[in-house]
C-alpha cells in the first residue's frame, strides 16, 4: 500500500475509534485501543475495540460482584 492510502487507512481508522469511543476522561486509553485496532486490521474496527475492551476489563468488578463485598462486610 502506498503511503497515501496507508495514512489515509489510518486516520479513517482514528476517527471511526474516536465516533464510538465512550469512556470519558481516559485519552490514553483510547489511544492503546486505537493501536490495537491498527495491529488488527484486519478485523472491523468494532469487533477490535471488543476484543481490547474485553482483554482490559477481565479484572472488572460487577455489580453483582459489589453487592457480594457488600453483604460480606454488612
Amino acid at each position: 500500500m502506498s503511503n497515501e492510502i496507508n495514512s489515509t487507512v489510518m486516520d479513517n481508522m482514528r476517527d471511526n475509534v474516536h465516533e464510538l469511543w465512550v469512556i470519558e476522561g481516559r485519552p490514553d486509553l483510547e489511544n492503546d485501543c486505537l493501536q490495537y485496532c491498527y495491529d488488527n486490521i484486519d478485523k472491523p474496527v468494532p469487533i477490535a475495540m471488543i476484543e481490547f475492551l474485553s482483554q482490559h476489563c477481565s479484572q472488572a468488578l460487577s455489580s453483582q460482584d459489589l453487592e457480594h463485598m457488600e453483604k460480606n462486610n454488612g
